[in-house]
């Protein structure tokens, strides 16, 4: 197995699929401030910037809302692990849930302040199916969101 890491892209939808990692990251050093970031589309910039040269599954951006979720359709065979990647700003909160072929993924704290740091979690994944992450939004919506689904670990041919 060799680990290769591809980029997702972001949308306005969130379904789930994950685990791993549950604590945020900081934006690395001479990103946009959290405050810079104002739009779905710069949230975007923001995980595009933080996760040079991964290729991409899916993705998604937009206003914040209650309740956030998108489904990736599928993950290619040769994938083992996913890492999804979260960003928002408007100081409110976002509680996680993820999936992978409809079975809940168990992990421990799920939350992120929506302040333009990178949540990322790895998601391990048995064989080629949905993956999919729910959130619930608390506090402040006057924010937005940015997601994506990276590759994390193929196996080689």
């Amino acid at each position: 197995m060799l680990g290769v890491m591809a980029s997702v892209a972001l949308t306005s939808a969130c379904d789930s699929g994950g685990s791993a990692d549950p604590s945020p990251s900081k934006p690395p050093s001479g990103m946009s401030s959290p405050s810079a970031i104002s739009d779905g589309a710069s949230g975007k910039a923001v995980l595009d910037h933080a996760f040079v040269g991964m290729e991409p599954l899916g993705s998604g951006s937009g206003r914040l809302q209650p309740h956030l979720g998108n489904t990736l359709p599928a993950t290619p065979e040769n994938v083992l692990s996913v890492t999804f990647a979260f960003t928002c700003t408007g100081k409110g909160k976002v509680v996680f849930a993820f999936t992978v072929n409809g079975r809940n993924v168990p992990t421990g704290a799920r939350t992120t302040t929506c302040d333009g740091s990178i949540f990322q979690r790895s998601i391990e994944v048995s064989r080629t199916g949905l993956i999919s992450y729910e959130a619930q939004v608390t506090g402040s919506e006057s924010g937005s969101f940015a997601y994506s689904y990276y590759t994390e670990k193929a196996q080689l041919p």
